[in-house]
């Protein structure tokens, strides 16, 4: 299935894509950290959803949500990128919300990230539903989508790949 808005295409990643997500995570993030993640989350088999944005031939967007070690059937959205040029547009936000369908109709039972509420709770993303998490990043930028019952404000520990150890920090709450 994918999704179409003038020139735009959302459809789920393929091998085919590579190169033109690398290029959009080195376009759009001031170190290539983002696309060693990812390259790193895809050769683990850790990627659970990755979302192409194209433009005609041109990919310009990407967001990938990787699998979180615990709890059981979590996911992380992490990275969401969309070039320089093609941001204002509308492409993150479809990204996003197309992403967040796709991660739970894989069986997702909550979606993490870590990034700025005013862009990420007009999703359903809620500081509050993360607030007794325990994350080795700051809980003050941990926001939580809730799918599964019982997801919302739960006691839960977030491990997430080892990919990820570059980012982390001591844990917190």
């Amino acid at each position: 299935m994918a999704a179409k808005r003038s020139n735009l295409l959302l459809r789920l990643y393929a091998a085919a894509d590579e190169i033109g997500v690398s290029n959009v995570l080195t376009q759009s993030y001031d170190t290539p950290a983002e696309a060693r993640l990812v390259s790193s989350l895809r050769e683990k088999g850790e990627l659970l959803v990755e979302l192409v944005a194209k433009d005609e031939d041109t990919t310009v967007g990407y967001i990938g949500f990787s699998k979180h070690l615990n709890p059981e059937g979590w996911v992380a959205l992490a990275p969401l990128a969309v070039i320089p040029q093609c941001r204002d547009r509308g492409v993150g936000a479809d990204l996003v919300r197309y992403g967040l369908d796709y991660a739970r109709r894989a069986g997702a039972r909550a979606v993490t990230v870590l990034g700025d509420g005013r862009y990420y709770q007009r999703f359903g993303f809620t500081y509050k539903a993360a607030k007794n998490l325990t994350t080795p990043y700051s809980i003050e930028n941990t926001l939580l989508y809730p799918i599964a019952a019982g997801t919302a404000f739960a006691e839960e520990r977030l491990v997430y790949s080892s990919a990820f150890d570059a980012f982390s920090t001591a844990p917190t709450r």
